[in-house]
C-alpha cells in the first residue's frame, strides 16, 4: 500500500469517528511555506517529523502544493506552498491576512448543520471546494477573526 493510500486510510478513519461521535473533530493544523522540500526536510532533521505525502486533488484558490503527515493518533500537519510568493498579510483566503498560519481544520459530522450554527455566531464561507469524496470550505467571521479554519465532511459510505 502505497505512503498516500496509508495516510487517506487514516483520514477517512478519524472522519468515520467524527461521524459515529456526532461531533467536530480538530484534525489538522496547516502552516504555509515557501518550499515544500525544504521544509519537510528541515522538520524531519530538526523534528524528525517524517512520512510527509503529497495527496493531490484539488486545491483552494492562491495554493501551488501541500504536503501532510500525521503527527499523531488524530492530528496531521498540513504545509502549503502558496501559487506566489508570500508577502507580509498573505490572503488566507478566509478574509484577513495572518502570519504563517493557513488555517486550522476540524472534521464535521455534518456540514450543512455545522455551517448553520456557526452561521448564527457571525462565521460565513469564503471558499469551497469537494475531492477526495469530502466537501470543504473555508470560513471566517463576518469581521475577520484572523483564524482562518477549514471545515471538511468526508463522505465515509464512499468506497
Amino acid at each position: 500500500m502505497s505512503d498516500t493510500n496509508k495516510f487517506m486510510d487514516r483520514y477517512v478513519a478519524l472522519a468515520e469517528k467524527c461521524k459515529r461521535e456526532d461531533r467536530m473533530l480538530f484534525n489538522h493544523f496547516c502552516v504555509r511555506v515557501e518550499d515544500i522540500d525544504a521544509a519537510e526536510k528541515l522538520l524531519a532533521d530538526s523534528f524528525g517529523i517524517t512520512g510527509f505525502v503529497r495527496p493531490g486533488g484539488k486545491l483552494f484558490k492562491g495554493e501551488h502544493d501541500l504536503s501532510v503527515a500525521w503527527i499523531n493518533d488524530d492530528m496531521y500537519l498540513e504545509l502549503m506552498q502558496p501559487a506566489e510568493a508570500q508577502t507580509l498579510g498573505y490572503d488566507t483566503g478566509c478574509g484577513h491576512p495572518i502570519g504563517h498560519l493557513s488555517e486550522i481544520g476540524f472534521f464535521v459530522p455534518d456540514m450543512d448543520r455545522e455551517l448553520n450554527r456557526l452561521a448564527k455566531l457571525g462565521w460565513k464561507v469564503t471558499d469551497s471546494i469537494e475531492d477526495h469524496g469530502a466537501r470543504m470550505v473555508k470560513i471566517d467571521t463576518d469581521s475577520p477573526s484572523g483564524f482562518p479554519t477549514e471545515l471538511i465532511d468526508v463522505d465515509v459510505t464512499v468506497g
